[in-house]
């Protein structure tokens, strides 16, 4: 049995290797095209941080759009389950997580193209090669991420919880914000960061879009096209940064956060 128990330990420490092998030697082709003259100088191009800045930017605004209405829908999915044609909603959901983004930015296009009947009911509004292009992209491609996390949060909050407050008095609106949202709320914000993330990294669906203004990723395509991989690096820095950082932020706060209910316990 014991030898049964290293074996097992072995298996999954070498196959836990063998993935982040692989995952992190891509990135050392940073290390071979890093100049520093040429990186630091390429690093402050206005071009390279506009594009970044506005990554985060409409990165925000489509994550912030899929908070209002990707939650609502994961609890739906997660709790009214007697229902026909829950099976199709699911696989709805999932349609922008398995269509590759040039595809999506494509059938964008048919809804939101100069010739759509969208664009005739608001003929002021530039639904292409402009902002609201590039959100109404990254919403569309980042929102399996923030839906099927949150609906996994909130499968795993037991009902028994929010029977105890709606018997407390409490209606369905009051249940959800004080007793099932913060329950879940650990796997929500992983949604949430994960959405983000995908929205600033975001490339097919928002080259189909708006190639221009350039996001941060559309600047780093543009980047390696004229000047090679060595141009391209900086913004590839700025990308790999970025969800490191967050993640750091996220397991510093919710490390504190446990240490102070421990100190409360």
């Amino acid at each position: 049995m014991e030898l049964s128990h290293r074996g097992f330990n072995v298996v999954i420490s070498v196959l836990s290797a063998l993935t982040l092998a692989y995952i992190v030697f891509p990135l050392t082709t940073i290390l071979t095209f890093l100049d520093p003259v040429n990186t630091l100088e390429s690093l402050t191009r206005p071009q390279v941080w506009n594009a970044f800045i506005l990554s985060l930017f409409t990165a925000t605004v489509s994550t912030s759009i899929l908070c209002i209405i990707g939650i609502p829908l994961a609890y739906f999915l997660a709790r009214y389950s007697n229902f026909r044609g829950k099976f199709i909603i699911r696989v709805i959901v999932v349609i922008p997580l398995v269509l590759p983004p040039l595809a999506s930015g494509a059938l964008l296009l048919g809804i939101f193209g100069p010739t759509s009947m969208v664009v005739h009911a608001f003929p002021r509004v530039e639904f292409t090669q402009s902002v609201i292009g590039i959100i109404i992209a990254q919403t569309y491609v980042a929102s399996p991420f923030i839906i099927l996390a949150s609906q996994a949060a909130f499968e795993s909050v037991d009902r028994s919880y929010e029977n105890v407050a709606r018997v407390l008095g409490k209606n369905n609106l009051q249940t959800f914000f004080r007793v099932s949202l913060p329950l879940a709320k650990t796997g929500i914000i992983i949604g949430i960061i994960m959405s983000w993330v995908r929205a600033v990294g975001e490339l097919g669906a928002t080259m189909m879009m708006t190639y221009n203004p350039h996001t941060i990723s559309i600047q780093i395509f543009e980047d390696n096209a004229i000047g090679g991989l060595t141009q391209a690096v900086p913004g590839i820095i700025l990308v790999v940064t970025l969800p490191v950082l967050v993640m750091v932020v996220f397991y510093i706060s919710k490390k504190n956060k446990g240490q102070g209910l421990l100190k409360l316990g």
